[in-house]
């Protein structure tokens, strides 16, 4: 018995080990991103050029893209038609009264263009509104006790929120003040609202053992990117400073697999701190990390973007986000392993503003040091998979 029970005790702690370890996982470099139109989407004087809360959806034949902008005092959604390259609709958010909407942290389509979930990250609150400008119900992220969650509310292109079954799923942000090396693995990533009755929770899914630093203020480099496949119902995970990516399809197990650069060593987690914690956001901005990951349903693949690292360029003040950086676009199969890997010049992309459209990847253009950036214009350039090896 006591055998047994030894037995037990070392496989667990084998396991415990080993959890972070990337699956086998092949890279074949066979599949690169290549370059196919271009699409000009029109925007007033009004209008701002750059946001994160984007995101594509169908509605019938219609291949939409719903652009929240709120950037340059303008309070409403714009609604694009991507093939036709025109604006669809316009969405006006009204600031107050029993419809009104304070501050908007990003928002997502709840059934169909008509209808959105709505976020207000400054009052924990997530909203059901009509394109008419109508409130149909509110929903409260504060415990039952009305204490806050210590979440932020949001929902846009590197943290989309998704729903499954009535329920939405949530970046939870819990880390806090005074991180202690132990918390790291007690840090829920997400939190789930039941839209029926209310009800919320944190999902067991948590920082990988590799995040073990004690520091007194968090910063930028816990951060992850994610997206949900609701054809295999799988939750993916990318940690900006850690090479693996993180699956799980029961939200409560998961699986790693290699998601290294080729031309990136080997990232570890960096939650730096320094006496000018200004000093330090700005090395984190400049050092390489990973970014964004998204899924695309049309083929079957997932894109990892990889910021490679870069210097300060003419002009630019430390907390800037740098102008010419490179990046990569990781692409993987669905078994998650790697097939391709393209690189990117700086000075053309803004890559930070992408979406999975139809015919392809589409990367944004509006990148201030492009030549051809143009303020009035929301430009993407679509790319589509190509098989390197027919080329050769």
């Amino acid at each position: 018995m006591k055998i047994t029970s030894f037995i037990c005790l070392v496989s667990c702690i084998c396991l415990f080990a080993c959890q972070d370890l990337p699956k086998e996982s092949t890279a074949t470099y066979d599949i690169g991103l290549v370059e196919s139109k271009k699409i000009t989407l029109p925007i007033d004087e009004n209008s701002y050029y750059h946001s994160r809360y984007m995101f594509q959806f169908e509605e019938g034949e219609n291949e939409l893209l719903v652009f929240q902008n709120t950037e340059k005092g303008t309070h409403k959604i714009i609604v694009f038609d991507i093939e036709n390259q025109k604006v669809f609709k316009e969405i006006p958010i009204n600031r107050e009264g029993p419809n009104g909407i304070s501050s908007l942290s990003g928002c997502f389509p709840f059934f169909d263009s008509q209808t959105l979930l709505m976020f207000q990250d400054n009052i924990n609150r997530i909203t059901v509104y009509t394109d008419q400008g109508k409130v149909i119900k509110n929903y409260s992220t504060r415990n039952i006790d009305g204490s806050l969650t210590y979440s932020t509310v949001t929902s846009n292109l590197y943290l989309p929120c998704f729903i499954k079954d009535s329920v939405l799923y949530l970046e939870n942000a819990d880390v806090r003040q005074n991180m202690k090396k132990g918390d790291w693995q007690r840090a829920h990533l997400f939190r789930a609202q039941d839209l029926k009755t209310g009800e919320h929770w944190k999902l067991p899914l948590f920082y990988p053992s590799s995040f073990n630093m004690e520091i007194k203020n968090p910063s930028a480099g816990y951060g992850y990117s994610y997206d949900f496949n609701h054809k295999a119902n799988l939750l993916v995970c990318s940690f900006c400073g850690y090479d693996s990516i993180m699956v799980t399809d029961d939200m409560e197990k998961v699986r790693w697999y290699n998601g290294k650069s080729r031309y990136l060593k080997s990232l570890r987690p960096i939650v730096g701190e320094s006496a000018d914690g200004f000093e330090w956001i700005g090395e984190y901005r400049r050092s390489a990390k990973y970014w964004h990951l998204m899924y695309d349903k049309y083929r079957d693949v997932y894109y990892r973007f990889a910021e490679m690292p870069c210097e300060l360029g003419p002009g630019e003040y430390p907390l800037d986000e740098p102008k010419a950086r490179e990046f990569s676009v990781i692409v993987f199969d669905k078994d998650f392993n790697i097939i391709g890997e393209t690189k990117f010049p700086g000075n053309k992309y803004f890559y930070k503003m992408s979406f999975v459209g139809r015919d392809g990847l589409y990367i944004s253009e509006n990148n201030l040091a492009n030549p051809n950036f143009d303020e009035n214009k929301l430009v993407f350039a679509c790319f589509k998979l190509e098989d390197l090896k027919k080329n050769n």
